[in-house]
């Protein structure tokens, strides 16, 4: 609508022929597009105010000046007279005139005279120009074109059912982009800010800006969006630029379309509950460039501290040491040599004030051939103090020769070029040449400074000041003999930083017994001195994370010492900084001067078991020596100390190095683990319970897991949150769970990758683009690199109340532990993983953060993880099971084995159904048949039994008659037919008289009667031994 007003502003002279209709509906467009610009530029820039049209005189020729309309559909654009808004009204404007085409540009060192001829012309001395493009370095101000916009964060959180959003109320009146001269600067803390700048390119072009921010909380994002405030396709016009090294600018250039482009630079603030305010750095841009737009209509006047020197200039030169220039300078000035200094791009000259102890500083000179050196003193540079004034410091006098100090253990002096270190197979305690190590021992390789003639090869100092690469002044740390010390030049306002570097360290990574085997150790002795508030930090960077404050000391600091456990192999730089914390707070203030004697020391610092270095000392060698140290003793075993020889370390005992000496360095692994190559203890994913003697299987959850914490929310709809990555068991070939930086990735890094970290559990910072079509990752942290136990009673009642969990008894519990420790978690970081049995969980199950912490962690420090799941059930037994027999068809009968609810079957353990063979018989009729059968053969036994039983005793009496028959009188008889064992039941025995007695008698004795005399005479002798009496028939007397 805006461009279509703007077409029909045609103005046309007096005297033409021109309907009074339409010259009233010109005029009126023309007051309604000046309103428009009016309203537009006064809403960025000032408060709305009303001026009376007719307080207004009537406009001049002179008041008037000319502007280019928007382009037309036809591509170009008219030249049109308006007045300066505000200062008159009315007049007779001049005719519009047809302009250069909207593709039109100058050449760089040109601009367009729009008021004249409509023509390129080149730039005069002291300006400068872009020809179709804008530029800003000089932020003593926000340029017009830009404006600020801040806005606050709104974490979510759900911590009960009945929790209602929070919103959170955070001043951000300190948070937003503060020009500072060369410079514009961002704090942004708990909120986000943007800078804003709006181009309309009449064809594409491209911007190019400068930026620094070290790799800390702090996080720049660069938008482009068109007119529609829409992100646009292309993906580098949406990204994060990588983070700077400490002082350093980086410079991006980007191509824009033509078209109205927004662009955004917003600063964001990540800090994270356990995170220390101390890890956030500015974001700072220097320089803004903008090419692709219609022309310039005017050149632009060098900065202060700048100047340019020929006609046609694109660029502004800087001004060296102790010259100055204003604004729109062709030349720099000199300052007087005598009373006044500058340093580079200074718009004036200072005044140089009297010389005292602070504006001078003493050095050692290299030992020459003959061990000799010598303490020299020299100025500050730039010096900026006189010595002609009343009470003045003059400069020292050169010290005497002196014999050169000896070095520090684990190296030499060689005359004329310093200490060097030993090497590989030498050692030396500083004072004396290298020698070689005895026979059959090892150089105990470190790193131990504690003389300071020089700084060490690994050693570096920096001084930044946030305005330029390096600091104006040779401000830094200094080595003074016994100590290194801060030096700060007078009136230099920034931060001091000290930098080691250490390649490695020997030895392998491994936790034993809930802790991270320390591989070496860094101890150093400082201490501080601070007239004001200072700060000293102890940073380490390790190559798989970001750098780390493990430590800050606030204000004065007796001398003491503080011991660094080191972890982790790999590359690793340590940084002690030194600053003042007003660099911001103290605006305008000369906090250089009024702090120069603030100081820190740093008396030794000693590294042990690293790679490189040199060796104060050997060691002996059980096995023998190589190259680079002692032959290792194999994986799991230790130096016995009385026969120093390599020797096995128990079962399920594990031993970090090979060169570990007696039997405690053995040592058992946590509960649930095995130990794997004699060196690491690891799980199998398989966990037998000795508390409830119950077996689990959790192989179907190893693998990588990834989890979302709580969201975080700008008022603008901008989100991040925390990401998990899990790895449950790992595995003994060392696969973890990686967590990338995508955006803050530093030039050291091989081919640019982005940085990787790998733990069991890490976390990193996710930042999801508006359209959800790209993520950003950065800031990976570890929150457990090792598994130490695994258990199931651990007493987590504590822990279960202060996240909110629900207990549950049959809970598996996976402990991991980062032992890296941070200034908010001085003892590292853990993280508990719980597993618990659900069968109605699908897959893999589910993971829940904590209730009344919904970003994983209540403390910052320990974090909780809830993993619901049916791989987290015990593995099914044979008691477990349910049997169900099915009817027997055919001959065949079909068995199921049904589990219980809360046991998980292994495939191949237990069928869940089986088949086998049966009888058409109903099984109740089979048991009664057998039992029926049982008890007839039972009886059939006695009843034959019985039977045998009583015809030997009937044939036994037949024969006691038959024999006794027609005999007086028989013997008496000892026992009457009875075997071995028998009772006698009878002391006579009487024959009834009956008929039947006779008849019987006869048969018996008819069938016995062939026998001989003698059988019956044994017969008759028994009966007479048993005392037995017969009768005979007719008298019935005994025989």
């Amino acid at each position: 609508m805006v461009s279509s007003i703007i077409s029909d502003i045609i103005v046309y002279k007096t005297g033409f022929a021109v309907n009074r209709n339409h010259r009233r509906s010109s005029l009126f467009t023309i007051l309604l597009f000046n309103s428009l610009l009016f309203l537009c530029s006064f809403h960025a820039w000032s408060k709305p105010f009303l001026v009376a049209a007719d307080e207004l005189p009537t406009c001049l020729p002179k008041d008037f000046h000319y502007e280019y309309t928007e382009c037309d559909k036809f591509g170009g654009r008219w030249r049109v007279s308006v007045p300066d808004p505000h200062k008159c009204t009315g007049g007779v404007p001049n005719a519009p005139i047809r302009g250069k085409d909207c593709t039109f540009t100058c050449d760089a060192g040109q601009y367009l005279d729009i008021q004249g001829d409509q023509e390129c012309h080149s730039c005069p001395k002291g300006t400068y120009s872009l020809g179709g493009g804008v530029r800003f370095d000089s932020w003593d101000h926000l340029p017009p074109g830009f404006y600020i916009k801040t806005e606050r964060f709104s974490e979510i959180s759900l911590l009960s059912k009945d929790s209602q959003y929070s919103t959170d109320t955070t001043n951000c009146s300190s948070s937003g982009w503060i020009p500072k001269g060369n410079f514009i600067a961002a704090y942004p803390k708990e909120c986000a800010t943007s800078l804003v700048y709006t181009a309309n390119l009449v064809k594409a072009g491209s911007v190019t800006f400068e930026y620094q921010f070290s790799e800390s909380a702090s996080l720049l994002h660069f938008l482009v969006q068109n007119n529609q405030c829409q992100n646009l396709d292309d993906n580098r016009s949406n990204q994060y630029p990588p983070a700077t090294e400490e002082g350093q600018w980086h410079q991006i250039s980007l191509p824009l379309k033509s078209g109205l482009n927004v662009l955004f630079w917003k600063a964001l603030s990540l800090l994270s509950s356990d995170d220390d305010e101390s890890a956030l750095r500015p974001v700072l841009i220097r320089k803004i460039e903008v090419k692709g737009v219609a022309f310039s209509s005017e050149c632009t006047k060098c900065r202060n501290g700048t100047f340019s020197d020929r006609v046609g200039a694109s660029y502004c030169q800087e001004c060296p040491e102790n010259t100055y220039s204003q604004r729109g300078a062709s030349e720099c000035k000199k300052c007087d040599p005598k009373t006044e200094y500058s340093t580079r791009e200074s718009g004036s000259c200072k005044k140089k004030h009297p010389c005292t102890e602070m504006d001078y500083y003493e050095y050692e000179t290299p030992c020459d051939k003959g061990g000799q050196t010598q303490t020299k003193y020299l100025w500050m540079k730039p010096k900026r103090c006189r010595t002609d004034l009343p009470g003045a410091k003059q400069l020292p006098a050169p010290g005497k020769m002196e014999r050169c100090p000896q070095c520090n253990p684990g190296m030499m002096l060689i005359p004329g070029v310093g200490c060097q270190f030993c090497k590989n197979d030498e050692y030396s305690d500083g004072a004396s040449p290298c020698e070689k190590c005895p026979v059959s021992t090892s150089p105990q390789i470190g790193y131990t400074y504690k003389w300071w003639n020089s700084m060490p090869p690994n050693v570096t100092s920096h001084c930044f000041n946030f305005e330029e690469k390096e600091c104006v002044t040779n401000s830094g740390w200094m080595p003074a003999k016994e100590y290194v010390r801060t030096q700060y030049g007078p009136g230099e306002l920034g931060y001091l930083l000290l930098v080691m570097e250490v390649p490695g360290f020997r030895g392998n990574e491994a936790v034993i017994l809930d802790k991270e085997v320390k591989l070496s150790q860094l101890t150093f002795v400082f201490e501080t001195n601070c007239s004001g508030q200072c700060y000293l930090y102890f940073m380490v960077d390790h190559q798989s994370s970001r750098p780390n404050v493990v430590k800050k000391w606030f204000g004065t600091q007796q001398k003491q010492s503080f011991v660094f456990p080191i972890m982790r192999n790999g590359t690793t730089k340590f940084s002690w900084i030194f600053m003042h914390s007003q660099w911001i707070s103290d605006k305008g203030r000369d906090i250089g001067q009024m702090y120069i004697t603030d100081y820190a020391r740093i008396y030794s610092i000693e590294i042990t078991n690293t790679i490189t270095g040199g060796a104060g000392s050997c060691q002996k060698c059980p096995i023998g020596t190589r190259q680079d140290g002692c032959v290792p003793c194999p994986d799991g075993q230790y130096i016995d100390v009385n026969t120093t020889k390599c020797t096995p370390c128990p079962s399920n005992t594990v031993v970090h190095a090979g060169d570990a000496w007696g039997i405690e360095s053995c040592k058992p692994c946590g509960p649930g683990l095995q130990a794997f190559g004699g060196h690491q203890c690891v799980s199998d994913c398989m966990y037998k319970d000795p508390v409830n003697n119950r077996d689990y299987n959790f192989k179907k959850l190893s693998g990588f897991q990834h989890v979302t914490g709580g969201h975080l929310f700008t008022s603008a709809g901008t989100q991040y949150y925390h990401g998990f990555n899990i790895s449950l068991c790992g595995s003994p070939n060392g696969q973890k769970a990686t967590c990338i930086n995508n955006v803050t990735t530093l030039p050291k890094e091989p081919l640019g990758g982005p940085r990787t970290l790998t733990a069991s559990i890490c976390r990193s910072t996710l930042v999801p683009s508006r359209d959800h079509t790209s993520l950003v990752s950065t800031q990976p942290v570890s929150l457990g690199d090792h598994l130490v136990k695994i258990i199931t009673d651990g007493n987590m009642t504590k822990e279960f109340m202060e996240t909110g969990f629900e207990i549950n008894d049959e809970d598996i519990h996976f402990h991991y532990k980062a032992e890296s420790p941070t200034a908010a978690c001085p003892n590292g970081r853990e993280t508990i993983i719980t597993l618990r049995c659900d069968v109605k969980q699908d897959k893999r199950g589910t993971i829940d953060l904590p209730p009344k912490c919904p970003d994983g962690t209540c403390d910052g420090c320990t974090f909780h993880f809830l993993w619901r799941s049916q791989h987290a059930c015990p593995v099914c037994k044979d008691k477990d099971y349910d049997v169900i027999v099915g009817e027997c068809i055919n001959g065949e009968q079909t068995v199921h084995y049904y589990p219980p609810k809360h046991c998980m079957i292994i495939s191949g353990e237990k069928p869940v159904t089986k088949k086998k063979k049966c009888s058409s018989i109903p099984f109740a009729i089979e048991i009664g048949s057998i039992c029926a059968l049982s008890v007839g053969l039972l009886l059939l036994s006695l009843v034959v039994y019985c039977w045998k039983k009583n015809k030997k005793l009937e044939y036994k009496y037949m024969m006691l008659v038959e024999n006794s028959a027609g005999e007086k009188e028989l013997p008496a008889a000892d026992t009457c037919a009875l075997d071995d064992g028998e009772e006698e039941h009878f002391d006579v025995v009487d024959f009834p008289k009956d008929t039947k007695r006779k008849s019987l008698l006869k048969t018996i004795r008819s069938k016995i009667g062939s026998k001989k005399d003698h059988s019956f005479q044994e017969l008759e002798d028994n009966f007479v031994g048993m005392g037995l009496r017969t009768w005979t028939d007719d008298t019935k007397q005994p025989l």
